[in-house]
């Protein structure tokens, strides 16, 4: 894969209280609990499906198809975070990811029918106007993402 790596923002949904005290950073053990999944194992397309929205409806996470999205803007990798199932707590959190780019295909519309980048591409650069309000990065292969930091905050 072309290099061109970047760091992005992506939010994602916790169904436990890691990050929460920083003594003990210990991962959950619950198997559906995205955001240590993916601090086990880093990301896998296979298992990107839904997100919680803003307001906490269940929603397909297709705008650009079946991929692993990030954005530049911190806010944006924010409306994806969210906690989950029974978990009470003051904080959320986010992680920065390291992406490499390589060959970046650029739209403002979106292309829900996608699960990869068009031919000769290595990832999907979803750009400002069009149906979007904020820049995302959308990559189809495992091995071009990797959690970098998990950045928590109240």
């Amino acid at each position: 894969m072309a290099g061109n790596e970047c760091r992005r923002w992506h939010g994602t949904k916790r169904l436990c209280t890691i990050g929460d005290n920083p003594t003990n950073p210990t991962l959950c053990a619950q198997a559906g609990c995205p955001m240590c999944s993916i601090l086990r194992t880093s990301f896998q397309v296979a298992k990107t499906n839904a997100y919680n929205s803003p307001s906490n409806q269940i929603a397909s996470l297709d705008r650009f198809g079946k991929g692993i999205y990030t954005s530049s803007t911190s806010s944006k990798a924010y409306d994806y975070a969210s906690n989950g199932g029974s978990v009470a707590s003051q904080y959320s959190m986010i992680m920065l990811t390291n992406v490499i780019v390589g060959q970046g295909h650029k739209l403002t519309q979106d292309s829900q029918g996608l699960t990869a980048p068009p031919a000769g591409y290595h990832s999907v650069l979803g750009e400002v106007g069009g149906s979007l309000n904020y820049d995302e990065l959308v990559v189809y292969n495992d091995d071009a993402i990797r959690p970098s930091w998990l950045v928590v905050y109240k």
